[in-house]
């Protein structure tokens, strides 16, 4: 409808036009090239646009046929270009199910008709390695590095490479060098990230992980706990030969990470060496507030060692309040009542622990506690329990954090994804004692009595002389000995003041070697 429109008005337009040039009466009259003219002024200036725009019309085919080469060439140029795409399409396919032949032919395809061969290089080295050529690899990836939209792809390639050959210097050249290219590339960081803990380099990996918080690689609070464990690796490392500097080191790992165990407890070393008491117990103490850790209560122990047993339960005590959640928080307060003759307050303390989960630190208290109740012989069965029971899996449940490069590595990458310092164990924590089986432990040992000997039969004297050797009798007085030696004549000798059992009250809250050896030892007198 808009077509005939234009047209009627086309129609109409012209109609006019001829008419007005026809209305002309005038005529023009003129001489040129030696020619002379003369017609009806209308007609002339009719003749003159009819040539103007026949001009233009043919100005425009020529100029059409003209550029007619080119376009050929340029529709020559684009149905390479999409038959270059279509191979390298293709060819992203086969590597994606890992067909290197297929890959291959279409790389080879895509290079013949795609005039940049930075869209090839990589689409070639990937064939190249699906077909176990990694010579050709490695020359499609370094050629690669030559063009600035590539450099990325090729560092990532030849990093893969190194890796896979073992060449791990290559591979930390590649990633860093990928890394300052694109800090905000997850794969580089974490690759030089890896490197750096494999190697050792606690000072370089806390920079990278630095640079990538600025990038939002890494979530603010696993970036501080990598950065406390990583400042704690270096202190560790330095301990012997720089003590300022692994203090000052320690000590912002704690701005960090406070309840960070391994830093805590070698910054409460290096404060005791200087003689600051009251900055160590500080330490541990804000450590044992966010967790609870058995080396914290081992030192805490230790650094009031000399003080009178009262004073030492109390410190105990307030250190048990910070963490009162914790199965730590238990023990504290069972070993304080130990120091000051509570047994049966330490025992009603243990017994839900025991029930609980036993542990061989709950058999070991509870050893002392029942000693401290009943005799050493009433220690024997919870001795037995505690050599029998499973050690604490935690690294430093020991006292101490003596670990290896590749153990520090293991704590950074663990402590910085779940904030703690191992794996769960995979075996299930051992079942505690029932309420019946821990009445029976705890029953005073029953009296030993010595059967009387037997009468020997009449013989005659030569027989008895070579059949049975002559006895002594016993005199009374050691008969009676020994009946007062049992538990149930009074307790004069056998049940010491408090804090005076046969114990040394200078051991740990935690000491396992001690308990294991106890163990034995009353097995071979059982």
């Amino acid at each position: 409808m808009i077509r005939i429109l234009i047209f009627l008005l086309g129609v109409v337009f012209f109609a006019g036009a001829i008419t007005l040039l026809a209305s002309f009466d005038s005529r023009i009259t003129g001489e040129a090239f030696g020619l002379r003219f003369d017609g009806p002024s209308g007609l002339i200036l009719g003749a003159a646009i009819a040539a103007f725009l026949a001009a233009i019309y043919l100005t425009h085919k020529v100029k059409d046929i003209m550029a007619w080469p080119a376009k050929l060439r340029a529709r020559e140029a684009a149905a390479r270009r999409e038959r270059g795409v279509a191979a390298l399409t293709r060819g992203l396919e086969a590597v994606a199910v890992g067909d290197g032949e297929d890959a291959a032919h279409h790389a080879r395809i895509a290079r013949r008709h795609l005039d940049d061969v930075a869209l090839t290089r990589l689409l070639t080295a990937q064939a190249a390695q699906l077909s176990g050529d990694q010579i050709a690899a490695q020359s499609s990836f370094s050629a690669m590095l030559e063009a600035p939209e590539t450099e990325f792809l090729g560092l990532k390639g030849l990093y893969a490479q190194a890796m896979a050959a073992g060449d791990h210097d290559g591979a930390k050249r590649y990633a860093e060098r990928a890394f300052r290219l694109r800090p905000n590339a997850a794969w580089a960081f974490q690759s030089v990230f890896e490197l750096g803990l494999e190697r050792g380099a606690w000072r370089e990996t806390r920079d990278v992980l630095r640079q990538a918080r600025k990038n939002n690689l890494v979530p603010a609070d696993k970036a501080d706990r990598a950065r406390a464990a990583l400042f704690t690796a270096d202190a560790y490392a330095v301990q012997e030969s720089d003590a300022p500097a692994a203090l000052s080191e320690l000590e912002a790992a704690l701005k960090l990470e406070p309840e960070f165990a391994p830093a805590a407890l070698l910054a409460g070393e290096l404060y005791l060496k200087e003689g600051k008491r009251g900055k160590a117990a500080r330490v541990i103490e804000a450590a044992f507030a966010g967790a609870a850790h058995p080396a914290l209560i081992k030192f805490y122990d230790r650094l009031y060692k000399d003080d009178p047993a009262e004073k030492r339960a109390d410190r105990l005590r307030k250190l048990a309040e910070k963490n009162p959640g914790a199965d730590e928080a238990a023990l504290l307060k069972a070993r304080a009542a130990t120091l000051e003759g509570g047994w049966r307050e330490a025992i009603d303390i243990l017994e839900p622990v025991v029930a609980d989960g036993a542990t061989a630190v709950a058999f070991a208290l509870m050893a002392k506690a029942a000693a401290g109740l009943n005799g050493e012989e009433a220690a024997k069965p919870w001795l037995e329990h505690a050599a029998a029971a499973p050690r604490d899996p935690r690294p430093g449940a020991e006292g101490a954090f003596h670990l290896t490069r590749e153990g520090w590595a293991r704590l950074v990458r663990e402590y910085m994804a779940f904030a703690r310092l191992a794996p769960p164990p995979l075996e299930e924590t051992a079942e505690g004692l029932s309420a019946e089986e821990m009445r029976l432990l705890l029953a005073p040992p029953p009296a030993v009595e010595t059967p009387a000997a037997p009468e020997e039969p009449q013989a005659s004297e030569g027989a008895a002389a070579t059949e049975t050797p002559e006895q002594t009798p016993e005199p009374e007085s050691a008969i009676l000995a020994k009946d007062d030696a049992s538990p149930h004549a009074p307790q004069t000798e056998e049940v010491p003041p408090a804090g005076a059992v046969k114990h040394d009250e200078d051991d740990h809250i935690h000491n396992d070697e001690e308990a294991e050896r106890a163990a034995a030892a009353a097995r071979e007198v059982s």
